[in-house]
């Protein structure tokens, strides 16, 4: 019965392993959310590398979708988002990185504005983050300086 009792602590062993790579790999449901305050009853269209596709927001709307992060923090999501006459300006950004969060289940609000895309994490109030890109070359470029604007 030593045998036995062996094989049940490799059985046991295997099991958990392949319960721990099929499933345990994504921790807490992280969202990201895109609202349109834009005026004028523009749309916004959002398109992020979620294989959600394309998405139209009606003004005072809301997209959102949610995900489980990685064990290993790697999980990241890049994003465009259109508005305006035949949606002529647009600007593509990350939306979603987990290194900017502790939190296991982290928010990130994207607001469409006409001045700029507000960005607020976690409930904190939210800041501008980029301008809107006409497709001529830009002014100036808001660059992403990470997470530390953030924190409490």
């Amino acid at each position: 019965t030593k045998q036995m009792n062996n094989l049940l602590i490799v059985l046991t062993l295997l099991g958990l392993c392949i319960s721990l790579s099929n499933g345990f790999d994504m921790l807490g449901g992280s969202k990201v959310t895109f609202s349109n305050q834009l005026e004028h009853s523009k749309l916004l269209k959002v398109l992020c590398d979620n294989d959600e596709g394309e998405q139209l927001v009606k003004i005072g709307k809301e997209y959102e979708f949610t995900f489980g992060d990685s064990i290993f923090k790697t999980t990241r999501y890049s994003c465009k988002m259109d508005q305006g006459p035949n949606f002529k300006h647009h600007q593509e950004f990350v939306a979603y990185d987990a290194s900017w969060s502790k939190a296991l289940e982290a928010t990130c609000k994207w607001i469409a504005r006409e001045d700029g895309i507000y960005f607020s994490q976690d409930g904190n109030p939210p800041l501008r983050r980029y301008e809107w890109d006409d497709g001529n070359p830009p002014l100036r470029r808001y660059v992403w300086d990470g997470p530390h604007l953030f924190k409490n």
